[in-house]
């Protein structure tokens, strides 16, 4: 009994610790609500130094629009919030969603938070890649 305990915890941690596969990423982003070009104006971070995760503000303008349930436009300005969580030591997971840059020119697949009235990165870490080719 002890013995299937310890190998039932083994496998549950293994799969805790996954890496998502490309296709769910690509699912991810074909079902985001919005799919963009945007240039990135500003971005402000804060730190968290317990969890190693920053906090993620960036104002950017919408260059591209491919797809926006939101009807956003050529030229409309937009603030996208997330958490980027610091990688740890040995550690399999899903990709963090990287930390946009000044001046920064990119795809965005996002979704509108109606709560914060922000948007947010619909397909983790690939929230900022372009469209995944299916192979």
């Amino acid at each position: 009994m002890k013995h299937l305990l310890v190998l039932l915890l083994l496998l549950t941690v293994g799969t805790l610790s996954a890496e998502i596969a490309p296709e769910e990423y690509r699912g991810m982003q074909l079902n985001a609500f919005e799919h963009l070009e945007i240039k990135v104006l500003s971005v402000s971070k804060s730190y968290n130094l317990f969890s190693g995760n920053t906090k993620v503000k960036a104002n950017a303008e919408v260059r591209t629009v491919i797809r926006s349930e939101s009807n956003l436009t050529v030229g409309d300005r937009i603030t996208i919030r997330y958490t980027h969580d610091k990688p740890r030591k040995f550690w399999a997971g899903p990709r963090s969603i990287p930390i946009l840059e000044k001046k920064e020119e990119t795809t965005a697949f996002l979704a509108f938070d109606t709560e914060n009235l922000v948007y947010v990165p619909a397909a983790r870490g690939a929230s900022f890649e372009p469209l995944i080719i299916e192979y």
